[in-house]
């Protein structure tokens, strides 16, 4: 499966055939290929190229639902820690 991530437009590079795109704090270059994208654009990116220009409600949209799997999976990380760890316990496997 791939997934495209919703990113905002920093900087144009190399005349706006390359951008610096803010995801949540990471930055990445990425190809811009024929799209007008402009500085605060939210862009939606998939393997280090632009796909769209998203509409806000869009990109807001998918903001929260990035951020509800994100909560998701902080929830399920601390019990399933615990889980491996009692099995190494039964089994006598020593930490990695």
């Amino acid at each position: 499966m791939c997934v495209a991530y919703p990113g905002t437009v920093i900087e144009l590079l190399e005349n706006g055939k390359k951008a610096l795109v803010d995801f949540s704090g990471t930055r990445t270059e990425v190809q811009t290929g024929f799209l007008p994208v402009k500085e605060q654009d939210r862009v939606l990116v998939h393997a280090g190229c632009v796909l769209q220009v998203l509409k806000k409600e869009d990109a807001d949209a998918m903001d929260e639902i990035f951020a509800e799997i994100e909560a998701m999976e902080q929830e399920t990380a601390v019990p399933r820690r615990r889980e491996k760890r009692k099995l190494r316990e039964k089994t006598g496997e020593q930490d990695a």
